[in-house]
């Protein structure tokens, strides 16, 4: 059972894909909270969630921000099924597409907002992706990157059993923001391993 768990981490297929959107949904949204706590979103803005797995972000965003538009991408077609089946009643304020973060399918400018939830372990080039989220958003919008796990020592024992997977610490984060252009980058930590690092397209 762990070890299908494990395997779909990275990129949620068929049932036992299903079932692990929805797990991830469920456990992921304490950091969640936290994150939207720390850097708190504004009613009105139009926001991206990269890698949006099973769309409860979404949906906390929809739901809070009545006037606000949220958007979502994941390359997981099982994660996408699930979030557009969580985000239906909001289908007005709410597009949910299937695509790759190292080549986001939107226009430049578009976005106030990108966010990012447990997704950036799993992406070939962290700074060709946060380019990407830099080349989507408008001038003076910012980029939230959260991350339960920020220890590679401690997270040995996902990193080796989830395909793909690499835990970055929060400055390594920070360095990935810089390099993609972001400036005023800033961290913040809870529970020792847990991080939220954002930062403004200048």
């Amino acid at each position: 059972m762990l070890k299908k768990f494990l395997k779909n981490c990275k990129k949620p297929e068929g049932k036992f894909g299903k079932w692990v959107v929805s797990a991830m949904n469920k456990g992921h949204a304490p950091l969640a909270l936290w994150a939207f706590e720390v850097c708190p979103l504004k009613d009105g803005e139009s926001v991206l969630d990269v890698g949006c797995g099973g769309g409860g972000n979404l949906v906390r965003i929809l739901e809070r921000f009545p006037q606000s538009r949220a958007d979502g991408i994941d390359y997981s077609e099982e994660s996408v099924a699930c979030s557009r089946k969580a985000t239906k009643k909001y289908a007005d304020r709410c597009g949910i597409l299937c695509g790759d973060a190292m080549r986001l399918p939107y226009r430049e400018e578009t976005y106030d907002r990108a966010v990012s939830f447990e997704s950036i372990y799993f992406w070939p080039d962290p700074v060709r992706g946060l380019k990407e989220i830099y080349r989507v958003l408008k001038k003076g919008g910012k980029v939230m990157l959260a991350s339960e796990m920020t220890d590679p020592e401690k997270g040995k024992f996902w990193a080796k059993r989830c395909e793909g997977m690499t835990i970055y610490t929060e400055e390594q984060l920070a360095a990935f923001l810089g390099k993609a252009g972001f400036s005023d980058v800033k961290i913040h930590k809870t529970r020792k391993v847990w991080c939220v690092v954002e930062g403004i397209k200048p």
